[in-house]
Formats: structure tokens, sequence, C-alpha cells
């Protein structure tokens, strides 16, 4: 990377980053009430199938174009438990999709405002399909804000996958680059990996009292309340934590006057 970067690009995540999505739960059991009353198997219990089919889905072919389609998971589930899926997962999530169970973190679109520069370019990187994170961005306002999208339909890689990021980092080369999200691999661990800056959201009490720099040193204090870190445990770490996306410009400004207060190798 060039030490007088050219460009900074930012890349968000969106679920718990970004937004809180508070209508996929009523999704998900109008798609799946038929077959609970069809097999006696009940609702809780498919819906846990159907995360674990996604976790053995993105160990197994993380790279795969139905890894995270939901249709296709929800279709696989219903077919095992020996049932019929009556309901379109799909056409469901879009006709749910409404701004008032759609939450805005930190109010989240006031922040990609604050930092909107001619020298950044503002990007969507999320490990959800672009069919089911489109509806929701445009529902709330947030669309219209970026200057790109990443999914893993549009890049044909999972988020974690080596080479996500590509169309936009070979577009603007030599930029600084900086991930923001929640997920403890998919935001600290691969970032780091590829170089890029890494901002943590973890809005822990025990962590307010630190800088945003400092927190990363006291994470061990919360590792147990993040549901995102590895199980087989990690010394990677993110180069600043914040408790809200209200310091993320500030601290984007404080990176790009001092680019050595991060280290951005892997």
């Amino acid at each position: 990377m060039a030490d007088s970067p050219t460009h900074t690009l930012i890349f968000f995540d969106i679920d718990a980053t970004l937004i809180e999505n508070h209508f996929s739960r009523r999704v998900i059991v109008d798609v799946l009430q038929d077959v609970a009353d069809e097999t006696g198997v009940s609702l809780d219990e498919l819906g846990l199938e159907l995360g674990k089919e996604n976790y053995r889905r993105q160990n197994r072919a993380p790279d795969d174009p139905m890894t995270m389609d939901w249709q296709d998971i929800a279709e696989a589930v219903v077919k095992s438990v020996g049932g019929t899926l009556t309901k379109n997962l799909d056409e469901l999530w879009v006709a749910y999709t409404n701004a008032d169970e759609i939450e805005l973190l930190d109010d989240s679109p006031s922040v990609i405002k604050k930092l909107k520069a001619p020298h950044r370019k503002l990007f969507i990187a999320t490990k959800g399909l672009s069919k089911y994170q489109f509806p929701i961005l445009k529902a709330v306002g947030l669309y219209d804000l970026f200057d790109g999208f990443l999914a893993p339909d549009i890049t044909g890689l999972h988020k974690a996958t080596p080479g996500y990021h590509d169309q936009y980092t070979r577009t603007y080369p030599d930029s600084l680059v900086i991930q923001v999200g929640d997920h403890f691999v998919d935001d600290v661990v691969a970032p780091r990996r590829n170089g890029f800056i890494s901002i943590l959201r973890a809005p822990f009490a025990e962590l307010v009292k630190y800088d945003a720099f400092e927190r990363p040193a006291h994470l061990h204090k919360v590792l147990g309340q993040i549901s995102t870190y590895p199980r087989e445990g990690s010394d990677v770490r993110p180069h600043a934590v914040v408790m809200s996306l209200q310091e993320v410009p500030e601290l984007v400004d404080k990176i790009e006057a001092n680019p050595q207060l991060v280290d951005r190798d892997p």
C-alpha cells in the first residue's frame, strides 16, 4: 500500500452494524407454520435447523451461490423432515420488508453522510444475498447513500474469502481500506488478513471507559458475549472498537491524518 493513499475505501456490514431487522422472524413463521402443522416438528426446531443448515453450508462450501440462499435452505430443511414447502420465502421477504420493523442503529444514515468526502468511497460489504439486503436498505433510505455494493451473489465469493473486495480495491489501488462491522470473522479476522483496517462495533459497557484504539487490548473481557468469535479462538484483534457508529467519522479522520496509528500487517 502506498504511503499516501489516493482514496479511502470504507466497507460497511449491514446486520447488527447499520440496522437490526425485526421482521425476519415473522417471515420464517409464515413460511414454516404449515410445515410444522403437517409434520409435527415445532417451529422452534425448524428454525434451529435452518440455522444449522446455513452453518454447515458456510463451512462446507462457503462460496457456493446457495450457501446464503434462505429459500433453498428452507427447501432442504423441510424436505429433510418429510414436509412440503408451500410458501416462497423470497417473495414473503419482500412483502414483509418495511421501515417500521427495521431499526437504524446509532442513527447510521447520519454517520454515512458525515463520512462523505471527494476522496472517500463508501460501500456495503455483506454476507447476505442482495435479494434480501437491497429491499431493507431501500426501505430505510440507506441504499442511495453508498457508492457500491458487495454481496456473495455479486462477487461469487463468501464475505470472508480472499478476493471478495477486489471489485473495488482493484478499481482504486493504493487506497486506505477500512472494514466496519460486528462480525468477528468477517469484519476482523478476514480484513486483517487482507491488510485492511478493522473497526469492530461492539457496544459493551465493559469497554466504554477506554479509547477506541485501546479497546482491542481489552476485548478479552467481552469475548464470551461476541457470538461470532471463533470457537477455536483467535489472536487477531481489530484496530479499533466503537461503542457506536457515531465514533467512526472521527476515527477515520484520525487514521487518514496519521496512518501510522494502525498496523496494517496481518
